[in-house]
C-alpha cells in the first residue's frame, strides 16, 4: 500500500484552515499541520518536509510569498500552490519566477483543487529532474577543466606529450582507486602549490637580496612559525607583500 502524500495549509483564517484539511483529507492527503502564518509555515516544513504546501499569499507577520521563496529555496517541499483572493498577473509571474508550481483562487472550488496539486507536484518534479540535470553537466564541465589543467601541467613537469601525460593520470586513479577528477585536482592543487613558492622565493630574492636557499628558508620559517603549510606561508606573503 502507498504511503499517503503529505500537506501543510497556511491560511490566517481558522475557518479556511479547517475546510482545505477536510478537503485535503477526503482526497487523500495525509494533513500533518496547518500555521497561521509565513514564518511558522517555513518552520513546520523544516520539520515534516511535506509533498505540497498549501500556502496564502496575504498574512500578517510573515507575507506567504516570502515564506514560499524561502521553502522553495531550501527544499523543504515538493511543491508550493499558492491561494490567492483574486487573480494577479504580476503576482502569479512573480510566484514562477520563486519557484510556485500552483495557484488557486479563495474560495477554493474543492474540484479544482485536487488537479490542481496533481499538476503543481507533477511540474516541481520536472523542475526539480531539470536543475539536478543542470547541476550535473554543471559538474562534469568542471571536472573536465581540472583535467584538462591537470594534463597540461603533468606534459609540461614531465617533458611528455598530453596524450601520454593523461594516460599516466587515468593508470595513476586506477592504482589509488579514486576518480580520475579528484586525482586531477590534486595534482592541481600541488602545481598550484608549488608555483606559488617558487614565487615567493623570486620575491624574497628580488626584494630583500636574498640567496634561494635563504629565500626558501625564510617562506619555511614563517610557515613553521605560524603552524600553517609551507605553500599556505608563500601565498600570504604572495598576498600582503613582505609581512611574512
Amino acid at each position: 500500500m502507498a504511503e499517503k502524500r503529505t500537506a501543510i495549509v497556511v491560511d490566517d483564517e481558522p475557518i479556511t484552515r479547517i475546510d482545505l484539511r477536510q478537503m485535503l483529507t477526503e482526497m487523500g492527503f495525509s494533513v500533518v499541520g496547518d500555521a497561521a502564518d509565513g514564518f511558522d509555515a517555513i518552520e513546520l516544513c523544516r520539520r515534516c518536509h511535506p509533498d505540497v504546501v498549501l500556502m496564502d499569499i496575504k498574512m500578517p507577520v510573515f507575507d506567504g510569498m516570502t515564506a514560499s521563496e524561502t521553502i522553495i529555496r531550501e527544499e523543504l517541499c515538493g511543491c508550493v500552490v499558492i491561494l490567492t483572493a483574486f487573480r494577479d498577473r504580476e503576482l502569479i509571474e512573480r510566484a514562477g519566477r520563486i519557484g510556485v508550481t500552483g495557484y488557486l483562487v479563495k474560495p477554493v472550488e474543492e474540484r479544482l483543487l485536487l488537479p490542481t496539486l496533481e499538476v503543481a507536484m507533477a511540474q516541481a518534479a520536472r523542475l526539480r529532474e531539470a536543475r539536478r540535470e543542470a547541476e550535473e553537466m554543471k559538474r562534469r564541465m568542471e571536472e573536465q577543466k581540472i583535467i584538462e589543467r591537470a594534463k597540461v601541467l603533468l606534459a609540461k613537469s614531465e617533458g611528455t606529450g598530453e596524450g601520454e601525460a593523461y594516460r599516466r593520470l587515468q593508470k595513476m586513479a586506477m592504482e589509488k582507486r579514486c576518480t580520475l577528477a579528484a586525482l586531477c585536482q590534486a595534482v592541481v592543487s600541488q602545481q598550484s602549490g608549488r608555483e606559488a613558492v617558487r614565487r615567493a622565493k623570486e620575491q624574497l630574492m628580488r626584494r630583500r637580496g636574498l640567496s634561494e636557499p635563504e629565500a626558501y628558508r625564510t617562506v619555511a620559517q614563517a610557515a613553521k612559525e605560524r603552524g600553517i603549510p609551507l605553500e599556505e606561508a608563500a601565498r600570504e606573503l604572495l598576498e600582503g607583500g613582505e609581512e611574512v
